[in-house]
């Protein structure tokens, strides 16, 4: 009995098709845990959103990536700042489906606020790991009704001001309630 014989071209591109799935998923772990890049050779690799030897990104990359999570990923792949043009260039590229410019630095900014690993640096995004100097801005507290009225109490010792708060107290307390 004669065995078929093995179709060498189906079986490699089969295991490139697979090497490929495996190195996103190495470089998302790494992403996570802070390692990004370390045993990708510098000209980096297929997947992961990393640029293949010819600058191109694979179009699988991001597969199943949330914009930051994909810009993230990029991000520590190609080691430099990008504005969000750049990045939005990268995550199509990667396989994200396309999205508004407002949409996507919308994105960015709130994963900036809430998490924190990636910084608007003048217009550029970089990950917050590469700028250790740099001081998160402090959203603005918002005046509690006490916080009004301990205004209003210490203007007391300030006529002219007084007055004007006491006028501007009420309408505010109201404002908070509603």
């Amino acid at each position: 009995m004669a065995t078929p014989p093995i179709d060498y071209e189906a079986v490699i591109a089969d295991l490139e098709a697979k090497k490929a799935h495996l190195d996103t998923m190495i470089a998302g772990l790494r992403a996570i845990a802070g390692m990004a890049n370390l045993g990708v050779p510098p000209g980096g690799g297929p997947g992961g959103g990393s640029p293949s030897g010819d600058g191109r990104i694979a179009p699988d990359a991001f597969f199943g990536k949330s914009i930051p999570e994909a810009a993230v990923i990029h991000l520590g792949n190609v080691r430099k700042k990008l504005s969000t043009q750049q990045l939005m260039d990268a995550l199509e590229a990667g396989g994200l489906p396309k999205s508004k410019y407002n949409t996507v630095y919308a994105i960015l900014r709130r994963r900036e606020s809430q998490v924190g690993d990636i910084v608007n640096m003048q217009g550029e995004w970089g990950l917050a790991s590469w700028f250790p100097n740099h001081t998160k801005k402090s959203p603005k507290k918002a005046q509690s009704a006490e916080d009004i009225q301990e205004d209003a109490a210490n203007a007391a010792d300030h006529p002219d001001t007084a007055e004007k708060l006491e006028d501007d107290v009420p309408d505010k307390i109201e404002g908070l309630r509603a």
